[in-house]
């Protein structure tokens, strides 16, 4: 009778033991949940990461015009940003996710560019009224070394442009 006693004073002792390092582990992870709540109030518990730190490439703010050429035509376009990774492009119908297309961006003082991109978002399906800038988000694909060092030299160019040049533009 003493083994059986000492047996099932084991496993109570083992069973309470478990529900403790349980509820501690609930307890730990709810507090985290809820303390991550208030600390950004509207929000769901996410990190607080912005769109521009998750970018590989420095963007940079410029006005080239383009055009895109997919299966459906061509259509007329403007760059309002670009970096090495991709641009923001401003056009009438922008496209849908993940179509991939050609563009072509008229550089300044340099040849045409002709880039393969992927469309990585859009607001295409935003009321007219919420939004600034229709157009779509891209990012440069599949493209050789050559037209990389064209993009990258262009875009060097603009950083190094004079700033009286643009404040001349206003």
């Amino acid at each position: 009778m003493g083994s059986k006693f000492f047996v099932n004073s084991i496993g109570i002792g083992g069973a309470i033991f478990i529900g403790i390092v349980l509820f501690w582990f609930v307890f730990v992870y709810l507090k985290k949940r809820l303390t991550s709540d208030q600390s950004n109030p509207g929000r769901l518990a996410a990190p607080n990461i912005s769109w521009e730190e998750k970018r590989q490439h420095p963007r940079l703010e410029i006005e080239w015009q383009a055009c895109l050429e997919n299966s459906q035509g061509n259509q007329e376009a403007r760059l309002k940003d670009i970096s090495l990774g991709g641009a923001f492009v401003l056009c009438q119908n922008p496209l849908a996710l993940q179509d991939q297309f050609k563009i072509t961006i008229n550089l300044p003082d340099q040849r045409p560019l002709q880039l393969t991109a992927e469309v990585v978002w859009s607001n295409v399906n935003m009321a007219a009224d919420k939004v600034v800038n229709r157009g779509m988000g891209i990012r440069f694909i599949k493209n050789d070394e050559i037209a990389r060092r064209q993009l990258q030299d262009a875009i060097h160019a603009a950083v190094e442009k004079p700033v009286e040049s643009v404040a001349g533009k206003q």
